[in-house]
């Protein structure tokens, strides 16, 4: 009996470990290109529409806050989202005043990864309600996915997926713009 918990202790003792959160902090990397040309392509057709846009930074309204995986916990989202927007969305929006405002502001309600064979997905969900010259008009739902090769099963790839996905949903947030203005237009 002695020589088994021997044995058995130091595996015990390894296991929890295994099962030992990673608090990570999620940090704004430069942009990959493709998303920079999706960025440049959305910003044209803003500039030609005929709406003035508001686009409110993207709000945090998970339970868990933290969580992004079984074994990771990203810190810092509500941080990334504000700076995204102040870098990345609010450049983007025409400067202009047109007499139809459309407004959007996007709510987090998901942010996870989870590995498939090889890969490290990222899902990021939104819901996002919209007025239109200061009256609610609705409100849609957007996904923002993406998958990485697990290189090395890292607490940074985790996160990494997470920040690709999330980047994903909010040029996916700004796509619906134009088509949002034209509705309005035609209402």
């Amino acid at each position: 009996m002695k020589k088994l918990t021997t044995l058995l202790l130091p595996l015990a003792l390894l296991s929890t470990n295994a099962l030992a959160v990673v608090d990570v902090e999620m940090k704004v990397s430069k942009l990959p290109k493709k998303v920079s040309k999706a960025h440049q392509q959305i910003a044209a057709k803003l500039a030609d529409s005929k709406c003035t846009y508001v686009v409110n930074p993207v709000s945090d309204i998970r339970q868990n806050k933290d969580a992004i995986s079984w074994k990771v916990n990203a810190t810092g989202v509500q941080q990334w989202f504000n700076t995204v927007h102040q870098n990345v969305v609010a450049p983007l929006l025409p400067e202009t005043t047109k007499d139809i405002v459309v407004e959007v502001t996007p709510k987090l309600n998901m942010l996870y990864t989870y590995n498939e064979q090889l890969n490290i997905n990222g899902m990021a969900v939104s819901t996002v309600g919209y007025s239109i010259n200061g009256k609610p008009a609705g409100q849609y739902h957007v996904r923002g996915f993406n998958s990485d090769s697990n290189w090395a099963n890292g607490d940074s790839e985790f996160v990494g997926s997470a920040e690709h996905a999330a980047q994903h949903m909010i040029t996916r947030i700004l796509e619906k713009l134009p088509e949002i203005c034209n509705n309005a237009e035609s209402a």
